[in-house]
């Protein structure tokens, strides 16, 4: 399994957003970790920008609704729950704000969703298959020889 799937909905004050996350778990198949929000929303178009872990990111629509990515190296991204704030262009604005002056008050997203990153790890096992099927295939070849020189014998 190379990804982690959780989809969650959620309803605040009259809008309907539901939250489709997927996570890079198996570390042989990616060179960096990866978290992608899938989501829809019932509230009025906005233009929407998404905070994970203080890191402003664009949203793009797709045709089922919208996206959002997050790829970085593995110890950049442990395994953790991460929380996505969604904000629309005020908001956006007023958390870039927040940000650089301590003094403003944080502004309250238009929704937040969790994503539970549980971290990459190598699964399956410790070898490659194709190393036990070359050591499978030179036994049987060793033994169907083995049995031919007896016969000639």
């Amino acid at each position: 399994k190379q990804w982690y799937q959780r989809r969650v909905a959620i309803t605040a004050g009259g809008d309907s957003f539901t939250v489709t996350s997927y996570t890079t778990t198996n570390l042989p198949l990616a060179t960096e970790t990866a978290i992608l929000v899938e989501f829809s929303a019932d509230c009025p178009d906005s233009k929407l920008s998404v905070v994970i872990g203080g890191e402003v990111l664009p949203v793009y629509a797709t045709n089922d609704g919208h996206m959002v990515t997050l790829v970085k190296e593995h110890s950049a991204l442990p395994a953790s729950s991460y929380s996505v704030d969604f904000y629309d262009e005020a908001g956006i604005a007023a958390y870039k704000n927040h940000v650089k002056d301590s003094d403003v008050a944080a502004p309250t997203p238009v929704h937040s969703a969790s994503v539970n990153h549980p971290g990459v790890s190598k699964e399956g096992l410790p070898i490659q298959t194709e190393f036990i099927v070359m050591v499978a295939s030179l036994l049987v070849w060793w033994g169907a020889n083995s049995i031919k020189a007896k016969i000639s014998e």
